[in-house]
Order: C-alpha cells, then structure tokens, then sequence
C-alpha cells in the first residue's frame, strides 16, 4: 500500500499535475485517471484542482513579482509557485505552513537550488492585496466576451459561479429502491441532503466519496447532475403505447441509465412496449458504460455506432431520440475547470459543424410525428440555439419547436437553458423538436 506523500511531496505532485494541464493540455480527467500517483490524496487533488479554477488570475499574480522568465525547463517550478499562490489567496491553510511546506517542495521535483526564488516570490504574492485577484473574471477574454454577448445581465454571476464547486446531486435508480426508502438510508447514516426537482434526485449538502453512498455495490443509486436528469423525463413526455427511443451519443451512460429507469417505470404503470437502443463513437466508451450500467442492473442494446453515418441503423424509425451532443462543457466549468485552459474558439466551432451533422443525420431515423431531445452541457448560444436555428433553415417544413418549461432556468428563442447560477445544476441547454 502506498503511502501518504509528506506535506512538501504533495505539493510537488500537485505542481506536475498542473504541468500536465499547461504543457501538455491534459484534462483534469485524464490526470485523475493515469497519473493517479499525483492525485491519490485528498490534499493533492484539491491543490490540483484549486489551482486549475484559478490558473489565469494566479499566473498574472506570479508573474508580476517574476523578474525575468524562467527558462522552459523550469516549467515545473512556475506551477508549484501558482500551487503556493492558490494556497495563499484561496485555501485555509496558515500563511506561514503554504509557504514553508511549498518551499520545501522544490527538493523533491530536483531543484533545491529555487528555495530562494520560491519563497521570495511566495512572499510577495501573499503580501499583495486581495483585490490583486478578481475570481469573477478568471476565465481567458474571448470565453468571457462571448458569456457577455450571450447574457449582457448575467455575465458577471455566471463567471463567478464557474469559480465555485459543484454541487453533488445522485439519482435514485427506482428500478432498485423507492426514493423513499433510498432518502430514508442517507437519513439513517445522518448524511445530510436536499430534495430535488425530480422526485427520484437528491443533492448532499456535503459531497462525498460515491463509493461510501448506501446501496452503491447494489446499484440502488448513481451520481448525476440534476440538470442532465431533466432529459429523461423530456425525451418521454409523452410516451405513446409503441415507442422505439434512441441514445445516439450514449457514453459515459448517465442519461441512457436513467432512461432505462423511466422506460422501466412507464412499463409498470401502463399498457406500454417501450424499447430503447443506444450507439456511441467509442468502443472503449461502450465498454465502460456498460460496466456502468451492469453495476445498476440494466441490460442494454448499446453498440457502437456513429451518429454522423447510418450503418449502424436497422430502417426502423425511432419515435424518440436523445442527441447529447459533443460540445464544449462550458456548462460544466466548475466540475472540470480545465476547460478555462484548454478550449478553444476553433474547437467551437467545430463542436457546431459536428452538432448540425448530427442533427440532419439522425433526423432521417425519426418516425413522424416523433421526438427528437437535443441537448448540450454549453452555455454558449453559438451551440445551441444558433445550431438549432442553423437545422431550423434546412428542415423547416417538417419540424415543430416543442415548448420547454423546466422548473429552473430561462427559455431561449428554440429551447431552455440551465444556469450554473443555480446551486443545484451545471449548465445545460435543451430543444425539443417534432417531426411532422
């Protein structure tokens, strides 16, 4: 078993991990999963991460007391100065402990020789004003102008709650347990949570390992945001007694899962056949969900499959499909804030060329009179009502916008959008579109 790293080792893996974000452009996923050494502590990942939410501003800060640039290879050393930083302006541990245990740090990356430079630069930054830092603009220019664009009104909140965590809702799997009962356990172990708009979500009031949840070896519950759980119940607003409903960009299975659960609970309560399929680009994604699903106990069609062809299709008509499509996750800042860093505005748009391509495609499998969800994770316009206007002008004569009302969020001019100014969601958009 390995053991715990010394307080200064910790701080040495956090400062690589953030290497692997700003030299490589590594995600904050992909760290987590294969560099586990870097991130195994409770205390590496939040110095990681902490310092990822606040990279630009803490950079401007380090970089202001530099008095000349270090050279390439001392890359490492800049990240462990903006770990110290974060330390310093955004964490509760005492000045005086970030400062030492941070200087130590550079023993173990191989550079003792920077004590000096670190703890002069450390010092410097904990002695500037607070205001040096303004969190609610820590997003790079052209992200935070398009978020003006977008919302003129709200900007400023939405960039300040990108700043924050997320919070950590569940979603009772009622093909396992009641939400009464599940409610009932959390109770039991006095671990403390909210209600949701959905009677099967609930969010802690306190994140913690989902390993620990009751009833998580016996698939009776799954994390998921409760803004994606609004998909299910659109998709199947309206189920008719035959309905073929499709996942078309299925992984990592949370919507999939839960629409099981929903097909489940329609087949109980009424004459209904439903019959869901699902596809996904990646065999490797596919694998995964499916040991997702098995943990809940659903067996799925799933199969991999790409959406913007149709080899994969039998000629069958779905009367609903769920496009999830790939896009930007800006709605998703504050649970991956690597996204500040790493996104670009040409992946933008490629993100919209590829969401129309899958919209006009997968329109050729709808059955008339069918339902097709669209829905991204982005707050930008420029993915989702923009792509929908953008499907609108091709398809106009067979497609009807079908009203949304969720009971948080805005209406746009095609569909909703959820905010991460509500506390209980990340941000996410949907459309809803009916074939003549």
């Amino acid at each position: 078993m390995e053991q715990t790293p010394s307080p200064a080792r910790a701080r040495a893996h956090a400062a690589l991990a953030v290497l692997h974000v700003l030299e490589y452009n590594r995600t904050i996923d992909w760290i987590l999963e294969n560099k586990p050494h870097l991130t195994g502590t409770a205390l590496e990942r939040e110095l990681f991460q902490g310092t990822v939410r606040h990279c630009l501003s803490l950079t401007a800060s380090v970089e202001k007391h530099l008095q000349k640039d270090l050279r390439a290879k001392d890359t490492d050393l800049f990240c462990l100065m903006l770990v110290g930083a974060y330390q310093l302006k955004y964490s509760h541990i005492p000045a005086h402990a970030a400062v030492h245990e941070t200087v130590s740090a550079t023993k173990p990356l191989g550079k003792p020789w920077a004590r000096g430079l670190v703890n002069a630069i450390l010092r410097q930054v904990g002695r500037a004003p607070s205001e040096e830092l303004d969190q609610s603009f820590d997003h790079p220019e052209w992200l935070a102008t398009m978020l003006r664009s977008d919302y003129p009104e709200d900007w400023q909140s939405i960039l300040s709650a990108n700043n924050t965590r997320a919070p950590m809702s569940l979603r009772i799997n009622v093909c396992r347990t009641s939400p009464t009962d599940y409610m009932e356990s959390l109770a039991a172990r006095d671990i403390a949570y909210q209600a949701g708009a959905l009677s099967e979500c609930v969010t802690l009031v306190a994140p913690r390992a989902a390993t620990g949840l009751p009833g998580w070896t016996n698939g009776h519950v799954a994390v998921q945001d409760m803004g994606a759980q609004f998909a299910a119940h659109l998709l199947h607003e309206n189920p008719a007694a035959e309905h073929r409903s499709l996942d078309a960009c299925a992984a990592p299975g949370g919507k999939l899962a839960h629409l099981l659960e929903r097909t489940w609970l329609e087949s109980q309560s009424a004459s209904l056949n439903p019959v869901v399929q699902a596809i996904d680009i990646s065999p490797r994604r596919v694998a995964e969900t499916q040991k997702i699903l098995q943990r809940l106990g659903h067996n799925a069609d799933l199969k991999v499959g790409d959406a913007r062809h149709l080899d994969w299709w039998d000629g069958q008509p779905y009367t609903h499909i769920l496009l999830d499509a790939p896009c930007s996750g800006t709605g998703t800042i504050r649970r991956h804030p690597d996204i500040k860093l790493l996104l670009t505005p040409s992946a933008l748009e490629a993100h919209a060329d590829l969401q129309i391509t899958l919209l006009n495609n997968l329109w050729q499998t709808l059955a008339p009179g069918g339902t097709l969800l669209y829905c991204t994770c982005s707050l930008l316009a420029a993915e989702n009502d923009d792509v929908i206007g953008r499907f609108l002008n091709r398809n106009n004569k067979d497609t009807h916008v079908l009203d949304i009302k969720l009971p948080t969020g805005r209406k746009t001019r095609y569909g909703w959008q959820l905010l991460p100014t509500d506390p209980s969601t990340d941000g996410f958009f949907y459309a809803r579109l009916q074939k003549a």
